[in-house]
């Protein structure tokens, strides 16, 4: 999988158009976790909460008082085979016993203390250990783990946004329409890449075939922004925080998630303006295929569409399995934003910041108890969200046991020792390396992990470890508690 954009050639818009495949749809997912999945590597720092990779590094939106934050590193990703678990569905493995003792002696050894902790049989649901397990808690980035159920089960795992040019041969108008693909290229689409799955010197190249087709050459150009309604940036965020990579406005068409400058750069921050941005792109390429452009405004906050659009082209993003994953992998907040979006369109509703949260929750309620839950955004930047770690191993549990989109949870998420935010943790522990399947999330007072692993014996586990209201100072030690907590679950005989 290649998260970069496709090889940018200037002689492709003379030549004839290549066949642009669909890429291969993700397999089914049977039973809970599925092999040989092909996951991100990261080789350098995603956008994340300004924490999830580097416990130590100050944020704006991760500290109480603030305090000055460093810009968030630019996400490199390297294509890698990631070994997942074996089967979950397989329930001959024993059942361990001794978790208790095992898990107790290593919170007796811990300088830090006030976690709360549940362990379950990822397919009998039985609780294999439990402690202040229903206290709801500050989950940071763990809340995508939610906003990921609820995308793979209201929206659909193998759902795609389109992003479309509509033409109103009555006004010699063409709107450029904004469908929720916030991982756009500006070149070619790249059916191999998550992020530039979709691109949009394609789709003017497209555009402008249809528009030659009808013999026009000469169009006015506006862009169509509304499928997003009310305040496009939460109260709760600093601005401060786009510059430096963590957030952008939540816009309905953006390319690369809103991020700036050269893709070599160490450090990028992010656009205040990513709709606009995208729409002055595609103007330019469709401008270089010869089309006139009359007229450029900007349609998403005064005029109403049109009446009679004709749909000229479209690309469309990813799945939305794939895009969850890469939301995980990465801990992208932009993404995961827009995701919470789409779950609330996908529930009837409006898409928008404010419902986004709500809906989250009222998808996965139809199936587990989300009652101690409170969200006010769907990426964990904000301190006011609270989960409690009983919640999500009751939604970590489910997705052991489904049979649609929701099965392919735990595999989406990063692996100990390899990808992602996990991808410097576990390194050296054998049965845990390659094989922890989980979500981090961090704040300068909070560190989370929920996921899945096997243990010794091939028992599947899930588990949620939070803490928050940790002194700064002993956010590292509180980290390495989870981290054996987990250990001691993959070396875990333990009958």
């Amino acid at each position: 999988m290649n998260d970069t954009d496709a090889p940018q050639n200037p002689s492709d818009s003379g030549s004839p158009r290549r066949d642009r495949r669909e890429a291969t749809s993700r397999r089914k997912k049977g039973g809970a976790i599925t092999a040989g999945i092909i996951v991100l590597a990261l080789g350098a720092y995603a956008a994340v909460d300004a924490y999830d990779l580097v416990p130590g590094l100050p944020g704006v939106l991760t500290t109480e008082p603030q305090v000055e934050v460093q810009t968030v590193p630019t996400p490199q990703a390297h294509a890698q085979q990631v070994p997942a678990p074996a089967s979950a569905v397989d329930d001959s493995a024993p059942v361990p016993t001794q978790i208790p003792k095992t898990i107790d002696a290593v919170l007796k050894d811990s300088k830090v203390k006030g976690f709360g902790l549940e362990v379950r049989d990822g397919i009998s649901d039985d609780v294999l250990y439990a402690k202040d397990e229903t206290k709801p808690r500050t989950p940071a980035s763990v809340t995508k783990v939610l906003t990921a159920a609820a995308s793979l089960s209201a929206i659909g795992g193998e759902t795609r946004l389109a992003t479309t040019t509509d033409f109103d041969a009555d006004t010699n108008t063409l709107t450029l329409t904004g469908g929720g693909d916030v991982l756009l290229s500006a070149g070619d689409s790249d059916p191999g890449s998550v992020n530039g799955h979709g691109g949009l010197r394609t789709l003017a190249e497209d555009t402008a075939a249809a528009l030659e087709d009808q013999n026009v050459t000469e169009v006015a150009l506006n862009l169509d922004a509304s499928r997003y309604v009310g305040e496009d940036f939460d109260s709760g965020w600093s601005r401060s925080d786009i510059a430096k990579g963590v957030i952008t406005p939540i816009q309905p068409i953006m390319v690369d998630t809103a991020y700036v400058g050269s893709k070599n750069a160490e450090w990028r921050g992010r656009s205040e303006h990513p709709a606009k941005d995208a729409f002055s792109i595609f103007e330019e390429e469709l401008k270089k295929t010869g089309i006139t452009v009359t007229e450029a405004t900007d349609r998403s906050e005064s005029e109403a569409p049109s009446e009679n659009p004709q749909e000229l082209a479209r690309v469309e993003s990813a799945t939305i399995s794939e895009i969850v994953e890469y939301a995980l992998v990465h801990s992208d907040n932009v993404v995961a934003e827009m995701l919470g979006n789409e779950v609330a369109i996908a529930q009837g509703q409006d898409g928008s910041l404010e419902n986004g949260p709500k809906a989250v929750l009222e998808a996965l309620g139809e199936s587990v108890d989300l009652g101690r839950t409170h969200l006010v955004d769907t990426s964990g930047l904000s301190y006011d969200n609270r989960i409690a770690p009983h919640d999500l191993t009751t939604v970590l549990q489910a997705s052991v046991v489904a049979d649609d989109s929701l099965a392919g949870l735990v595999s989406y998420f990063p692996v100990g020792g390899l990808t992602g935010t996990l991808h410097d943790r576990f390194l050296d522990e054998r049965n845990a390396s390659g094989v922890v399947h989980a979500k981090t999330g961090t704040l300068s007072t909070v560190t989370s992990l929920a996921g899945g692993v096997l243990d010794a014996e091939g028992r599947y586990l899930v588990f949620s470890i939070q803490i928050d209201d940790v002194d700064k100072d002993k956010i590292l030690e509180a980290r390495k508690t989870v981290d054996d907590i987990v250990t001691a679950l993959a070396n875990c005989g333990c009958r």
